[in-house]
């Protein structure tokens, strides 16, 4: 039997829409009160983990600046499983609190809007969406061949070799681009017979993965529209 709450990736809206299933009890309030300053998560620790962390998506320029802040001086902030985020000494599954540990770290942080890994941009949509596009050569493209350690006396040198060869070596040799005149409808229609109706905000022309990531946004627009009085 395997070890509950155990899962290698799922999307956002499905782990917010049933947290039950997917966060063990002692994160979830920690989880929910990043979501509701629309900083997502994208995994964190299970009872086989010694301390409890959470990865967490992308942030803000402003948000950003806290996190790179305080990562230099407090080890809670830094390198977490599969990206960044916050680790606390709390050991998961002991009966102890870890929520009163990730509250204050979470607290310095300031509600944000829904960063890029939940929308696309218009000429994105019509790029990777539609039969809007052509082909070009990719300026990241490098033709490689996997390097083999016996032409290497020093093994560091063979593994930045290598290290280099994986980054490098399975970029396409072609990309796609918009292609503006490939359009034989509007931007509207397109949208209109896409999964993304009813997910596009005009104002900053992005269209929401999801309803998940666009009412998050729309909350997040909402409040920044609402007349402040002093």
């Amino acid at each position: 039997m395997g070890i509950p709450f155990e899962y290698s990736a799922v999307d956002m809206a499905t782990v917010a829409s049933n947290i039950d299933e997917f966060i063990i009890p002692e994160n979830q309030k920690a989880c929910l009160l990043l979501w509701s300053k629309n900083i997502f998560t994208i995994m964190c620790n299970n009872y086989d983990n010694n301390e409890s962390w959470i990865t967490i998506a992308g942030l803000d320029e402003h948000n950003q600046e806290i996190f790179n802040e305080m990562a230099k001086k407090d080890p809670r902030f830094g390198s977490t499983w599969g990206g960044k985020g916050f680790r606390v000494p709390v050991v998961p599954g002991k009966g102890k609190d870890a929520y009163s540990a990730f509250k204050p770290l979470i607290e310095m942080f300031s509600m944000q809007d829904v960063q890029k890994e939940g929308y696309l941009t218009q000429e994105e949509f019509l790029t990777y969406y539609t039969d809007c596009f052509k082909m070009v050569h990719n300026p990241d493209y490098v033709d490689m061949k996997e390097p083999k350690a016996e032409d290497y006396v020093d093994l560091k040198d063979y593994l930045r070799a290598y290290d280099e060869f994986c980054e490098k070596a399975f970029q396409p040799r072609e990309i796609r681009v918009f292609d503006e005149s490939k359009m034989t409808k509007t931007f509207d229609e397109y949208l209109n017979e896409s999964e993304f109706k009813g997910l596009y905000d005009p104002d900053n022309n992005r269209l929401y993965y999801n309803k998940f990531y666009y009412d998050a946004h729309m909350r997040y627009k909402s409040l920044q529209e609402t007349p402040k009085f002093s």
